[in-house]
């Protein structure tokens, strides 16, 4: 064979080699950060469910309408927790509003 094919062969083979040499190191950097996109893409937050003694802000054994506007659903649903129409719910009456508000999902 020719000496001077033979040298060419030579280097395209190697040319090929480095390139696959290089995307095959490439792989793992790339894979790695489609797979923490994807992640935080298809898992969105819940908000989450505040418990009574979390939204108690002052201590005072009740949640009152302003304290309640920080857990989501529950100013929509306060007039009907409510038993004793103080503007405020105990620990009984939280319950009661949180299963109106709903499972969260």
């Amino acid at each position: 064979m020719n000496y001077r094919l033979r040298q060419e062969r030579t280097v395209f083979l190697l040319y090929l080699g480095a390139v696959f040499v290089s995307l095959m190191s490439a792989l793992p950097i790339v894979t790695a950060s489609l797979s923490t996109q994807r992640y935080a893409v298809a898992q969105p937050q819940a908000p989450r469910e505040l418990t009574f003694e979390q939204l108690d802000r002052n201590r005072d054994g009740y949640v009152d309408r302003t304290e309640a506007e920080a857990q989501p659903g529950l100013s929509e649903v306060f007039d009907r927790a409510d038993r004793h129409p103080d503007g405020r719910l105990d620990k009984v009456e939280y319950g009661k509003a949180l299963s109106l508000i709903g499972p969260r999902t």
